[in-house]
């Protein structure tokens, strides 16, 4: 090959540097991510507008910031700097032309060439941290330690990677380890049953003393004695005492345990003097850098023991993780430069300082301090101890929502005696973060007065959950916003990383945000009034003009040609999402679901006290293509602020409204806006009023379709090139004016716009004076009329055509319906069953040629078995077993209030649902009886299908339909009380619905997906069947029929599907399925295997365990969870939680000790171990030989593992008389029953107890 020259001609032509594509990507945040910068400063002023008290958190130095977003994020560096440098001093640690002499003649212990400056950081942490470390100088430590004698690994990549790495170094799995119990004080990683710690390890908690909180020494050490554990931890996240090392380091070396220091929290103390060193006394010690040490997110791991280092390496590389993070060596070093300095130890002494005057002060207020107080930087509060109004329990997660809502940054945290850390009965406070920002034992005194009023403020309450109990609470607004203004003042005290003045101050709502203070606001007209020579105010905050030359002749022009107004001062509230419209509806007296795209209404807003807030327009905007409605509502100048809060408190969800119901919520998310004072600049909206006779004409002037607009109609569009929404609008029905709603940009060229067009029709600009007379003409209450009437009832009376009391419920209206006697007459809903002849399902041919034994079962001939019940009860357990459950009812319900008409009709919370969802619910009657349990699918926003079980099915078409007429009786106090509009009710099972018809079969067990996706042709299809959850659904075509394919079920399967399809198609799918399941072991099964199935599920089933002779609740049955409390209204509500109140029965599951004894039958007594009557069986089935079965006992007998009897009585009623036992002689025979034992209410795991 001819070897190529190289000229410098052709070097000297190549690409210029220009030319040359840079990929540094060297842009600013904000220009190459505006998303996460906004997000950044969203985060900056959190910090800066409220006060962090969580113990675990503190504010990270400019410097150390820096240091941390360094080039070194840039590296990896897995492995270790030479170890010569990891031994040298600082001073020659830093000689940098010996270090890199030695660096390039004998490289390093990583595995990466490249980290030559690496290892200059990482070493200069480990040794400044050893400097922070060394007792030597420390006169409070009786054991002096130099710097070069500890031994540092600043790599873990956290306080739980650093405490696992120790755990790798010191023991094996299945060792005894020792460490404080999670709910007394200790961390996740000390042994907690949710951390590997707890999985991996043997592990010996030990605890706090009942009498005194706080650790006794003697019951370790026979703990430790008792179990010789090979580690024994000491540290602590939230007990507040300082450990006494010495007596840990006794206990420890009788029993030769490796004693390990967590002192993750108090590092920055231990540096400072503040708090004992375990320097000296542990073996090892491990500690996080961004707590009271004020650094970066990490943490270390300290020994005094050289072979123990080495070990601690080992388990942190290569054992725990890889590469670590080498910008956090950098920011290391300078934390414990900082660290080093009198400032950083004065801060340290402030910290404690100022949790003790904190505890002492709450202390002193009546609350109590769990552990008694605290000598550290940390204090928890015990809820337990607070008697609350509710009777209910305050717990630390609703605390801790509620005072950060007040600005107040806190953590739940357990105390001892709770069981869970998500039922949390403390509060943690701590004092770093505050401290930094300057506050000082004042402050925490005011902060103490001020946790006090919230702690004491909130009434607490809970809603049954899947998984227990859920701990919510409420508070008045007017302490919430109170207090919010109290912390905000704190603030203004407080020094803060972030200046307010900068990019975060624009920041508003939706972000932490206080009411606005008053101050006096201009109209953007304010020029054009002072031409016209008005007369100027300040009115509500407000420079307006009071009127121009002549009130008279204002008031002239308003009744017999035209006048404008500025309505600049008038509050102007944009609320938008999913659930603005049942929000909106829950806190007006006026009914929202008859208002359209384009119509507004007028209605008032009450307190809790059913006293007047305002009164409002409220416009319906429109609905985007994301399902969110968009509303406006229009306030008048003094409330506007109230009524705002009011919105947001009600979309939060934590305020109080109703005294007769704690457990009620307004519905809500949603977004309130405030459009006059809005950051989106575009967004802003001010309002311009013409009213008048001649407002239509000239309107007609400008633009001849304006004058078209009916009363109580807006539009949104344009006048003359001015984008706004035009509605025709007034005080009464028969005032009539026009309102603009424009950007203030705009309200000039509009104010002009409409003088100069109205000249001829004499229009004349008019002020507050004239506004206020027609606001009292119309008989509407405001400040400037002390004679007004703000309580409901009153303004009823006055302004009937602002309420719609037949509508469900909003504030207010329990007070103004108590107060009035309905007129209202409704029917009483009965019915009364007809016995129609014995039905046959479209499958009833399929179980003949099947060979199934028949039974009659709510007016269908059913099978009820095909082989036996316990060989179809095995198959859907081990394989699939498919159902004919065509017998079910299936219902639609449409419509724009389909949601809203299923939430007053049922129990659960329709509005969770998204597309593709069910849910399982509960249809109650007036009186709070069950009339049935059903599952309902939501298709569409606006479609919906409920399936009913067979026996009920024509009652609960009969009841949705009384209800949707709306003369049917729904609420015995209220009986004028309807669903607030129709919806479209179908019965989809009727052969009227055509091609909508449905029916339904399950197929059921853990084959089930697997015959589905042999069905499935399409793999998107299979893969879309794979990924359903739990109560969803898709409607799909499977093999050639369309249909709805649900993730449900009544066997308790985890895998199971109901297929709702048209009845024709049932009988080609039913044999489709058992033919492509047969090599999945698939087996037609009879109602006999879904009785047997769902009892040993622990699933009620109708006039058993729910409703029946004995008229058992949701609650009663297991299923508490299901009924939504929180809705403010659902038919049966009042009734139902009356009784529950006063339940002393519930569902319990048994099963017999002894097999081979008479079938258990419903109604059979249940005693205990004394012979006491308990209950009675509901329901049982023979299972694997074993009878199980559900009864309804006294709820103080429903205890797991108690053992119980139940006698057999005889069939057909026939009892043989018992002689008294003193009179028993030879062949007389009594009644005994036999013994079974209680169950948990549902099985955990399906063989755990056979």
């Amino acid at each position: 090959m001819k070897r190529r020259k190289f000229s410098s001609k052709e070097a000297s032509s190549g690409k210029s540097d220009q030319e040359y594509s840079n990929f540094l990507l060297e842009e600013n945040l904000s220009g190459i991510d505006p998303d996460t910068d906004l997000i950044i400063s969203f985060e900056e002023e959190r910090q800066a507008k409220k006060l962090i008290l969580i113990p675990s958190e503190s504010i990270c130095p400019q410097a150390v910031r820096q240091a941390l977003g360094s080039v070194f994020t840039n590296l990896y560096a897995e492995g270790y700097p030479p170890l010569k440098m990891t031994r040298d001093e600082e001073r020659l640690l830093l000689d940098f032309k010996d270090q890199l002499a030695h660096y390039r003649r004998y490289a390093d212990r990583r595995f990466y060439k490249g980290g030559e400056y690496v290892n200059f950081v990482e070493s200069l942490a480990q040794r400044r941290a050893a400097q922070c470390f060394a007792t030597e100088k420390n006169p409070h430590s009786r054991i002096k330690i130099r710097a070069d004698q500890i031994f540092v690994n600043v790599q873990p990549l956290s306080g739980a990677a650093a405490n696992n790495s120790v755990y790798e170094a010191f023991v094996e799995p299945g060792d005894t380890v020792m460490g404080m119990a999670l709910a007394h004080g200790g961390h996740l990683t000390h042994g907690s049953q949710f951390n590997r710690s707890g999985r991996r390890y043997h592990i010996i908690s030990y605890e706090v003393s009942e009498e005194t909180e706080r650790l006794d020494y003697e019951v370790i050490k026979r703990l430790a004695i008792e179990h010789k554990p090979k580690m024994i931890i000491a540290g602590y996240t939230s007990y507040p005492w300082a450990p006494d090392w010495q007596k840990f380091r006794e206990i420890a070396d009788t029993v030769g345990a490796i004693l390990f220091a967590d002192i993750a929290h108090p590092a920055g103390l231990v540096i400072a003097g503040q708090y004992p060193s375990p320097v000296g006394h542990a073996d090892v010690i491990t500690l996080t850098t961004h707590k009271t040490l004020c650094g970066p997110r990490g943490a270390i791991i300290l020994t005094t023991d050289e072979e123990k280092a080495q070990r601690i390496d080992n388990a942190v590389f290569p054992g725990e993780q890889g590469g670590p993070h080498v910008n956090k060596f950098a920011a290391m070093a300078v934390a414990f430069k900082i660290a080093q300095t009198e400032k950083f130890k004065k801060l340290q002494e402030k910290i404690v300082e100022n949790a003790k005057v904190l505890a002492s002060s709450l202390k002193k207020r009546g609350l109590k301090i769990a552990y008694g107080g605290t000598n550290t930087h940390l204090l928890v509060i015990d809820l337990k101890a607070i008697k609350t109004r509710t009777g209910f329990p305050l717990k630390g997660e609703i605390a801790a929502r509620i005072l950060d809502l007040c600005g107040l940054v806190v953590n739940k945290n357990t105390i001892p005696g709770d069981e869970t850390a998500a039922d949390a009965s403390g509060i943690r406070l701590g004092t770093p973060w505050i401290t930094q920002r300057g506050l000082g034992k004042e402050e925490m005194e005011k902060l103490a007065e001020l946790i006090h009023r919230v702690l004491m403020s909130i009434q607490p309450f809970s809603y049954i959950g899947l998984a227990g109990d859920l701990s919510r609470g409420k508070i008045d607004l007017e302490t919430l916003e109170e207090v919010k203004h109290e912390v905000a003042e704190l603030t203004h005290r407080a020094k803060a990383q972030v200046s307010l003045h900068d990019r975060s101050a624009k920041l508003g709502y939706p972000h932490y945000d206080l009411a606005t203070k008053p101050s006096v606001k201009e109209t953007r007209l304010l020029t054009q009034h002072q031409k016209l020579g008005a007369k100027l105010v300040e009115n509500n905050g407000w420079k307006m003009p009071l009127h121009y030359q002549n009130v008279t002749e204002e008031l002239k022009a308003v009744r017999r040609t035209a006048a404008i107004f500025d309505l600049g001062d008038m509050g102007l509230l944009k609320v938008s999402g999913e659930r603005a419209k049942p929000l909106l509806q829950g806190v007006s007296t006026n009914n929202l679901a008859k208002l359209k795209p384009g119509q507004l209404l007028r209605s008032f807003l009450l307190d809790r006290r059913a006293q007047l807030i305002d009164d409002v327009s409220i416009l319906y905007l429109n609905c985007d293509n994301r399902g969110r409605d968009h509303y406006l509502v229009v306030t008048n100048p003094s409330p506007t602020e109230k009524v705002k809060l009011w919105l947001r408190g009600h979309s939060d969800g934590y305020i109080s409204f109703d005294s007769n119901d704690i457990f009620a919520k307004i519905e809500g998310p949603a977004v309130v806006e405030d459009l006059r004072e809005t950051v989106e600049e575009g967004s802003r909206r001010m309002g311009i009023a013409l009213y008048g006779p001649n407002s239509s004409r000239i309107l007609s002037k400008i633009d001849p379709s304006l004058a078209n607009l009916k009363k109580f109609h807006f539009r949104s569009g344009k006048i003359k090139e001015i984008e706004g929404i035009i509605s025709r609008t007034g005080y009464t029905q028969e005032s009539s004016g026009f309102e603009f709603y424009i950007h203030p940009d705009d309200a000039i060229k509009l104010w002009n716009l409409l003088l100069r067009q109205g000249e001829e029709f004499g229009i004349k600009a008019a002020g507050l004076l004239t506004r206020q007379h027609l606001y009292s003409e119309a008989g509407l209450p405001s400040e400037e009329n002390p004679k007004s009437t703000t309580d409901g009832l009153s303004l009823y009376k006055t302004h009937p055509s602002y309420f719609h009391l037949s509508k469900p419920y909003f504030v207010g209206q329990k007070i103004i319906n108590k107060a009035l006697e309905s007129s209202a007459v409704k029917e009483e809903f009965h019915y009364k069953e007809e016995k129609d002849k014995v039905r046959q399902t479209p499958l009833y041919e399929e179980h003949l040629r099947l060979g199934a034994r028949f039974i009659r079962f709510a007016g269908w001939k059913m099978p009820v078995c095909y082989t036996s019940i316990s060989e179809e009860h095995r198959a859907v357990r081990e394989a699939a077993g498919l159902f004919d459950v065509t017998h079910m009812g299936v219902i639609e319900i449409a419509g724009e209030h389909a949601a809203s008409f299923l939430d007053t009709v049922s129990t659960n919370y329709v509005r969770w649902l998204k597309d593709g969802q069910s849910q399982y619910a509960y249809l109650l009657d007036p009186d709070g009886n069950i009339l049935d349990d059903v599952m309902i699918y939501r298709r569409r926003h606006d479609r919906y299908m409920m399936v009913v079980n067979a026996v009920n099915e024509k009652k609960i078409w009969a009841w949705l339909n009384a209800v949707n007429s709306k003369k049917f009786l729904i609420d015995r106090d209220h009986p004028n009380k309807e669903v607030e509009g129709k919806a479209v009710l179908k019965d989809l099972k009727s052969s009227s619905s055509v091609k909508d018809q449905k029916v339904d079969l399950a197929l059921q067990g853990p084959n089930s997906l697997s015959i589905l996706q042999k069905l499935a042709k399409e793999k998107e299809l299979k893969r879309k069947l794979a990924r359903m959850a739990k109560n969803e659904f898709i409607e799909v075509t499977l093999a050639g029929i369309k249909m709805i394919i649900s993730r449900s079920g009544y066997t308790g399967e985890d895998i199971g599907y109901e297929l709702y399809l048209h009845p024709g198609d049932a009988p080609l799918i039913w044999t489709l399925l058992l033919q492509e399941g047969k090599e999945f072991g698939i087996k037609p099964s009879g109602l006999g295997a879904r009785d047997s199935t769902r009892v040993k599920a622990g699933l009620p089933l109708y006039g058993h365990e729910l409703a029946g002779k004995y008229g058992i609740t949701p609650t009663e049955a297991g299923y508490g969870a299901f009924v939504k409390l929180h809705k403010p209204y659902f038919i049966g509500k009042k009734c139902l939680l009356e009784r529950q109140a006063q339940r002393k029965m519930e569902v319990i599951r048994f099963k017999m000790k002894s097999k081979g004894i008479r079938m258990v039958k419903s109604e059979d007594p249940v005693v205990d171990e004394k012979g006491q009557y308990m209950g009675r069986v509901t329901s049982s089935a023979l299972v694997e030989g074993i009878q199980v079965g559900l009864a309804y006992v006294d709820k103080n007998f429903a205890e797991e593992g108690r053992t119980m009897g139940i006698f057999m009585l005889p069939r057909g009623g026939k009892f043989s008389p018992e002689a008294p036992k003193d009179e028993l002689t030879r062949g007389d025979k009594v009644l005994l029953h036999q013994e079974a034992i209680v169950l948990s209410r549902f099985p955990e795991r399906e063989n755990s107890e056979m």
